[in-house]
């Protein structure tokens, strides 16, 4: 796994102080995109909830949350692009 960039703003441009432990989405060499966010509220969201949506968490994935703003940024980014 290789990565090609940041897609968005970086964290120190958010308000980080230390610019670590943020979230953030990068780009892998491969076009897929690695989220970095907030594990440990996930667990509160029921499975029939997410099922309500269509949605599920299989084996080996992790759902992750992460900051409204860091997603539009990164969408902003991708939009440009065409």
């Amino acid at each position: 796994m290789t990565i090609v960039r940041r897609v968005g703003t970086s964290p120190a441009s958010r308000g980080s102080v230390s610019g670590a432990n943020c979230p953030d989405v990068l780009e892998l060499h491969s076009g897929d995109f690695m989220v970095i966010g907030n594990a440990p509220g996930v667990p509160n969201i029921r499975p029939a909830e997410m099922s309500e949506h269509g949605a599920s968490i299989g084996p080996g994935e992790q759902a992750v949350i992460v900051p409204r703003e860091v997603l539009l940024a990164a969408a902003r980014d991708l939009m440009q692009e065409g």
